[in-house]
């Protein structure tokens, strides 16, 4: 759940840097949020149908249906989780970290959760930039945390008798704690314009590089930026540099080569000119164009 951080600042066909999408979240990432988050939903909606549908009248049709989809998804919310972390156990580090960032908290974080209301209002209100998760994302997850093992264990004490109707009723307080939280997460991830952006990111769990640019730029200051200048220099291409073409010496017909054309070093055609000094053979006579003020000592071509 993200909320707005102000106007989006105006697309740049030429800046190429942020063209594009970039992956925010891993397949193991995406299992898991889907075999929490599916479960929890079908959890919650059958408890309501319950609570409020047949606890005013058990007579009416279909409620052991309904009774015993509940207790299959509070089963599969037990225990889908666990085995989607058995199966992406190589990715364990990435949960860990996931659980440190949501429980780290900063004043930035403080401020952003103070300034969000505001900002969705007054477009000239800044946020600070946040991490891989903002501060709304912050709480559901630590929410999520505490109250998932008091869902999953409250719900078993449910079926058995002597402790199912206090176990119901912290079941229940808590499914009140964790409403506000889902119905916000829920409209945040698709019905906010500014932030729906993000859902991709548990689809395909890739995003638009300038989204996420806004939304989490310390986050991609830290990991993306790093990362992706360290591909450039790993692409970039190592061209040799361009010498200039050999110029072959001018002999008039009949002359001897000058002394720089025949102390210049010979190198066959197909040779690559990486380090040659390239000089320019002068008639025998000739005054030098390195020094044009000099003329040509009449007895050069006789020694040379």
């Amino acid at each position: 759940m993200s909320a707005p951080q102000g106007p989006l600042p105006p697309k740049k066909r030429s800046v190429s840097a942020l063209a594009g999408d970039i992956l925010r979240f891993r397949a193991s990432e995406r299992h898991l949020h889907w075999a929490i988050a599916i479960p929890f939903m079908v959890c919650y909606t059958t408890a309501l149908v319950l609570v409020f549908v047949y606890n005013p009248d058990p007579a009416r049709p279909y409620r052991a249906v309904v009774s015993w989809a509940h207790r299959v998804s509070g089963v599969c919310l037990a225990l889908l989780p666990l085995w989607t972390a058995v199966r992406h156990r190589h990715d364990m580090a990435v949960y860990r970290g996931n659980v440190r960032e949501a429980w780290k908290w900063t004043l930035d974080d403080v401020k952003w959760l103070m300034l969000m209301g505001p900002a969705t209002v007054n477009k000239r209100i800044t946020l600070p930039h946040q991490g891989k998760f903002n501060a709304a994302e912050k709480i559901n997850f630590m929410t999520l945390t505490m109250t998932y093992p008091l869902f999953v264990f409250t719900g078993l004490l449910i079926w058995m008798p002597g402790v199912a109707y206090l176990s119901w009723l912290v079941h229940l307080a808590m499914a009140a704690i964790a409403t506000p939280l889902m119905l916000g997460h829920i409209f945040m991830a698709t019905v906010n314009p500014d932030t729906r952006v993000g859902l991709s990111g548990m689809i395909t769990g890739f995003v638009d590089r300038r989204w996420a640019r806004h939304h989490y730029r310390r986050w991609y200051d830290e990991h993306v930026a790093p990362a992706e200048a360290r591909a450039a220099l790993r692409l970039e291409p190592r061209v040799a540099p361009r010498l200039p073409p050999r110029v072959e010496p001018h002999v008039e017909p009949g002359a001897e080569p000058s002394v720089a054309a025949r102390l210049e070093p010979h190198i066959p055609p197909h040779a690559e000119p990486h380090a040659t000094l390239n000089l320019v053979a002068l008639p025998a006579g000739a005054p030098s164009e390195s020094d044009p003020c000099t003329e040509a000592d009449p007895g050069e071509s006789a020694v040379a």
